[in-house]
């Protein structure tokens, strides 16, 4: 059999080496094509020396032919040159009445096409008969087999067991050995407790194959996709992908050789991968409900308590979010009140479009998402930003601040990650505008004083340099006047544009704001001192 041989068919088939054994006389020879042995056989029909010489062939069709009735067909027709025509037609194979020419055979192993020799004297008739019968009730056995291995699969998921239960009766129904492939580890069913380390390399190495396969089938849960694939030594395994809500969940392989593995084994590995899908989505959703009573996940990862990351990391790989991947943490918040819920559900149609894996929480009138930026269909930070910000604009149909943080990875540092995002998030709205992305290492010294923010030192030391500005300002101008003073290095001309005020103006609120405090604003230490203090103003305002 192919290594690379397609995925089974949903009903039990039966192949040419079941009907060889079965069905064809005892002294029937494979003569040639022994690679296709393994062909499904869906019907048998014989060349006939009326019209029309064939039925018309669908495919999966084993052949009787009478080398005597080719030249009552066409006198040019040779044995060789039909099974060349009959190649390209996805025939099973065929048999032929007596001695089969050297030609005939290099054509059939040339298509892998399983040839046969019946002996001389038989009646084709009788021999079709034969085999369409046997097809028929090896269907029906290998069906109701199939169903009781489904069956009893299928009990032990429900009944919630466990993936060992359904692991150990499989090998019990099958006699082989049983390989479970998670992200978890491996797991081993079968002779010496054990899986050899070459045997576990060998099915490691496979694993960017398997996904090459996979992209050229069907997937579905409830019959996955069957193939027989080469390992060492002349051994091979039948193996199934397990589907879990559209996501492959691992792989159930059956160990032995090529021609150990049978029909039955084929569908037992098709049936237990989708009772171990039951079993994974029963235990999922019993997670998931006792994750619901619990404290949301990512309030857990941003509060950052000692003790919590471990149970933390494995309720959000449950989750399908790897926080020891590269992640980035964003936070948002509209111009308009209560419009979070609206911003969370526009972030989480937008990731699940993109097929980012993310964790998406409101709090209050703040969105917080921490978004994985590994895998192949990852965007750039500043794109993943763009986006995230045109959605949660389109959503509220009103301006939004964004705040993020730097690029991460590790459940310890979620928390300092969402704290940088939202102190983004503030000092951007308060700098740069209600609808401004701001990052947190744009925020130059605003930076150092979040940090020092809890610090009372922090607040006497604003205190102290404007207190006595602060009660004597009607409105606020001569700290608005400072400030634009102090950001234009000093300038009152700079100042005065950036106000939109006379120069003349601008100089008598300076001298105001010199004659309250007693300092004098050509002193560099005087007006470092009181730049810091208006930035610390921001931050405590903030």
């Amino acid at each position: 059999m192919s290594p690379h041989k397609p995925a089974a068919p949903a009903h039990p088939h039966v192949t040419i080496e079941d009907v060889w054994h079965g069905a064809l006389p005892q002294e029937s020879q494979l003569v040639a094509g022994a690679a296709g042995r393994h062909r499904e056989v869906v019907w048998c029909t014989a060349l006939r020396a009326r019209s029309p010489a064939l039925t018309p062939l669908r495919g999966g069709e084993l052949l009787l032919i009478n080398p005597q009735v080719l030249t009552a067909v066409d006198s040019r027709l040779t044995l060789a040159r039909l099974l060349e025509s009959l190649a390209g037609q996805g025939v099973a194979g065929a048999a032929v009445l007596g001695r089969v020419s050297a030609e005939a055979r290099r054509v059939a192993d040339t298509h892998g096409l399983p040839l046969f020799a019946l002996p001389a004297a038989l009646p084709l008739d009788q021999v079709e008969q034969q085999v369409l019968r046997y097809i028929v009730d090896r269907r029906a056995e290998l069906h109701e087999r199939a169903q009781d291995l489904h069956r009893q699969l299928s009990e032990l998921a429900l009944a919630g067991r466990g993936l060992p239960a359904l692991l150990t009766r499989l090998q019990e129904l099958t006699g082989v050995p049983v390989v479970l492939e998670r992200d978890s580890g491996v797991d081993y069913v079968g002779a010496g407790g054990r899986l050899p380390e070459s045997t576990a390399a060998a099915i490691a190495a496979e694993r960017g194959a398997l996904e090459e396969w996979l992209r050229e089938v069907p997937l579905s849960a409830f019959d996955p996709p069957v193939a027989l694939r080469p390992l060492l030594n002349g051994q091979a395994r039948l193996i199934a992908p397990i589907l879990v809500q559209g996501s492959i969940a691992g792989f159930l392989s059956l160990l032995g050789s090529e021609g150990e593995l049978g029909e039955l084994h084929r569908l037992a590995v098709g049936r237990a991968a989708h009772a171990c899908a039951i079993e994974l989505v029963r235990a999922h959703a019993a997670r998931d409900a006792r994750d619901e009573v619990e404290e949301e996940l990512l309030d857990v990862l941003t509060a950052g308590r000692p003790g919590s990351h471990q149970a933390a990391r494995e309720r959000a790989k449950r989750k399908g979010f790897d926080v020891d991947a590269p992640y980035l943490v964003i936070a948002a918040e509209s111009a308009e009140p209560d419009r979070a819920p609206k911003i969370r559900l526009a972030w989480e149609r937008l990731l699940a479009t993109m097929r980012s894996s993310a964790l998406v929480r409101g709090r209050g009138d703040t969105t917080l998402a921490v978004v994985s930026l590994a895998g192949r269909r990852a965007l750039e930070p500043r794109s993943l930003i763009d986006q995230l910000h045109r959605a949660a604009r389109t959503a509220v149909t009103a301006p939004v601040a964004l705040g993020y943080a730097a690029v991460r990875t590790g459940t310890a540092e979620i928390a300092s990650s969402a704290r940088e995002a939202e102190q983004a998030l503030s000092m951007g709205r308060r700098l740069f505008g209600a609808d401004s992305a701001t990052a947190f290492k744009d925020l130059g010294l605003y930076r150092l004083l979040y940090a020092l923010q809890p610090l009372p030192e922090l607040r006497a030391f604003r205190d102290d340099a404007l207190t006595r500005l602060r009660a004597k300002d009607r409105g606020g101008v001569l700290l608005q006047t400072l400030g634009a003073y102090l950001a234009t290095n000093g300038s009152p001309t700079d100042a005065a544009a950036r106000l939109h005020l006379h120069r003349n103006t601008v100089l008598y609120r300076l001298g105001r704001i010199e004659d309250l405090l007693g300092v004098d604003l050509r002193d560099a230490e005087v007006r470092l001192g009181l730049h810091l203090a208006l930035k610390i103003g921001d931050i405590l305002d903030a």
